[in-house]
């Protein structure tokens, strides 16, 4: 028997959806819309990743992508930036595509699909990792811990419960940990990660996980896709010193620049995190916009190194029924949806 919650979900989704409110010809009718996609993994290799929530699959992200086609003018974040701000008013609404991380799923799966669609899209790149394709911090803990829970699920329980995570009735999943240990100094944050992982024996990403390398980097470029910057290191930017800023911002756009031959200007702050002193650095360095992980569109007057985006999940957008709704899409992004704010 389907709860009663979701069912109530479809019928306000769908009225608003039919009525016209929540269609993006009118509710983003005047807004820079944005959303961001992590993963692209097939379904195979989705039900084996520990963090399901950053990820969905090859058929779902076709889905998104010709919905997004259909209803709005899709560009390249620098594009649409430069059109929402200059008197440029489009047919539909502008929307930017973007993913983040540089991981390879997204070259192997994501770049045919938007071939196949006719888009183009933006993809932020962490430098360091790009150079020696290592596992960023959170992809690193989360294999470690899903090891550990399926092995030695009280070890990760009890650390779980030092570190103040109450999961109440629920599983623990490998998220859980992820999102306490960001609130975690670098350096301590740096530790619990290398002792989950010695734990298992060492790493244990998968063979067939990895970052894109500078060749297929310069392949998106080349069609006509931008790349741009998610740091050095995907550090969390504002509790670093200034010298290690500057490293971690304009570093990463000379590099890119350098391995590509292309102009870098946009960028991406990792998980999000920024401050005044952040902003005005990657001011300095000479990007010409910025994007957060706060949600929903963005208005006339926002600040363009504060943009707000949509994160996209599969999961968020079915019906009760688990089939992919066109409703509940356009109602989660419109900015009407009560609690993403």
């Amino acid at each position: 028997m389907i709860p009663i919650r979701p069912i109530l979900r479809d019928l306000i989704g769908n009225v608003l959806y039919a009525s016209g409110i929540t269609r993006p010809a009118r509710a983003a009718r005047n807004s820079l819309n944005i959303v961001t996609f992590h993963r692209i993994l097939p379904e195979e290799k989705l039900q084996t990743y520990p963090i399901p929530e950053i990820a969905v699959s090859i058929d779902e992200l076709r889905w998104f992508v010709r919905f997004f086609r259909d209803h709005f003018v899709c560009a390249p974040l620098v594009e649409c930036v430069s059109r929402w701000r200059s008197a440029y008013i489009p047919w539909r609404p502008l929307l930017a595509i973007t993913f983040d991380d540089g991981q390879r799923d997204n070259f192997l799966h994501a770049r045919p699909i938007l071939h196949e669609v006719g888009l183009k899209a933006s993809f932020f790149v962490p430098v360091t990792a790009i150079e020696s394709n290592d596992t960023l911090w959170h992809d690193r803990l989360a294999y470690a811990a899903q090891r550990l829970l399926e092995c030695d699920r009280a070890r990760v329980e009890n650390s779980a419960r030092e570190l103040g995570i109450a999961w109440r009735d629920r599983a623990l999943t490998p998220l859980d940990l992820v999102e306490r240990v960001k609130s975690l100094p670098s350096e301590a944050r740096a530790r619990y990660v290398a002792d989950m992982e010695s734990a298992c024996g060492g790493p244990v990403r998968p063979d067939w996980d990895g970052m894109m390398s500078w060749s297929e980097l310069r392949m998106l470029a080349e069609e006509g896709h931008e790349i741009g910057s998610h740091s050095m290191s995907h550090a969390l930017l504002p509790e670093l010193d200034d010298r290690a800023l500057r490293y971690e911002i304009g570093e990463s756009r000379r590099m890119i620049e350098q391995h590509l031959g292309i102009g870098v200007f946009s960028f991406c702050y990792p998980n999000g995190d920024s401050d005044s002193r952040v902003v005005e650095m990657v001011k300095n360095a000479g990007y010409t916009q910025a994007v957060t992980t706060r949600w929903g569109p963005n208005p006339e007057d926002q600040s363009v190194f504060d943009l707000h985006r949509c994160d996209m999940q599969g999961t968020h957008v079915r019906s009760a029924q688990g089939v992919l709704s066109e409703a509940r899409l356009a109602w989660r992004i419109s900015g009407l949806h009560p609690g993403l704010k």
